[in-house]
């Protein structure tokens, strides 16, 4: 049977304090009780560690070889115990995240901040990939969450949380009077040249399925794959973005305003997605609670 750890520790305190009197005050235990531990590892493997005479103990040589591998054990277990400490206490450790494209741009930098401020010591593995791809890195547990705009679809290992709702906005460019008008219908700005996200995505298909129930056809001069294609374009004079308004990161884009639209208002959100049967790490929850905070302060 392989000795305890408190065995060990009895073990290499006698030794380094040739006194089981000064062992067992450093233990905060009786002298007995070091006896009894001391005796135990003997029995176990019979093998004497200690000759003792009136006045002191001597190890043996075979005490003197097991010490080495003792304390190695014991430091290893010391090694772990302050990991384990760091971790709980978030002094340590990595959080794999999925994040859809468009907030990684839009919403995580203030997030990432945040967290960084207060936790310097933590790894973050971010990987910013498409919306339809949060739910595969998720599950197969390459990310212990996602956050992005995802559908909740009702599967049971999958937990969805909503984070932030807003609703889609006509993105364009600050001439002092768009970035003031506080709603726009839709049927005002169909006239003008639009760049939406391209068909196949869900954001456009929630668009489309929207105003086709009101008799509506969006034709936009630009389609594009990813946001931030779409925002540098309006950026540029060529149109206006028709994406959420939480998606336009003002910092990278000064020049720009966004403007919900109305007559359908079409929300979207974004959500935390993670696996329902599996717990988020110290450092994982701590982040959610900081994108909340964050998200919500934006938000408002």
């Amino acid at each position: 049977m392989a000795p305890t750890l408190r065995q060990l520790e009895a073990l290499v305190l006698v030794y380094r304090l040739g006194s089981i009197t000064k062992a067992a005050a450093e233990l905060r235990v009786t002298q007995s009780a070091i006896s009894l531990l001391i005796r135990q590892v003997e029995e176990n493997f019979q093998l004497r560690l200690f000759d003792r005479t009136t006045r002191a103990l001597h190890p043996t040589a075979a005490c003197r070889e097991a010490i080495p591998a003792a304390e190695r054990i014991l430091a290893g277990a010391q090694g772990l115990s302050r990991r384990m400490r760091d971790l709980a206490e978030i002094k340590a450790g990595r959080i794999a995240i999925a994040v859809s494209a468009g907030v990684a741009s839009a919403l995580l930098p203030r997030v990432f901040a945040a967290f960084r401020a207060r936790y310097p010591d933590v790894s973050i593995d971010l990987r910013d990939v498409a919306p339809d791809e949060l739910f595969a890195i998720v599950m197969a547990g390459d990310a212990e969450f996602g956050l992005g705009s995802v559908e909740d679809e009702g599967v049971p290992e999958v937990r969805i949380e909503p984070l932030i709702r807003s609703p889609l906005s006509a993105i364009g460019v600050k001439d002092g009077r768009f970035e003031h008008s506080r709603r726009l219908a839709w049927d005002s700005v169909m006239g003008s040249d639009l760049i939406t996200m391209r068909r196949g995505t869900r954001i456009r298909a929630q668009i489309d399925d929207a105003l086709a129930r009101t008799g509506r056809t969006l034709k936009p001069v630009l389609e594009v794959s990813l946001i931030t294609t779409a925002l540098a374009l309006t950026a540029e004079g060529a149109g206006l973005s028709i994406l959420p308004g939480h998606m336009l990161p003002k910092s990278q884009f000064p020049t720009l305003a966004a403007v919900p639209l109305s007559q359908p208002t079409i929300h979207r959100h974004v959500s935390l997605l993670s696996r329902a049967d599996f717990g988020l790490s110290p450092a994982a929850q701590e982040f959610v609670a900081i994108a909340k905070r964050v998200l919500t302060a934006r938000e408002g």
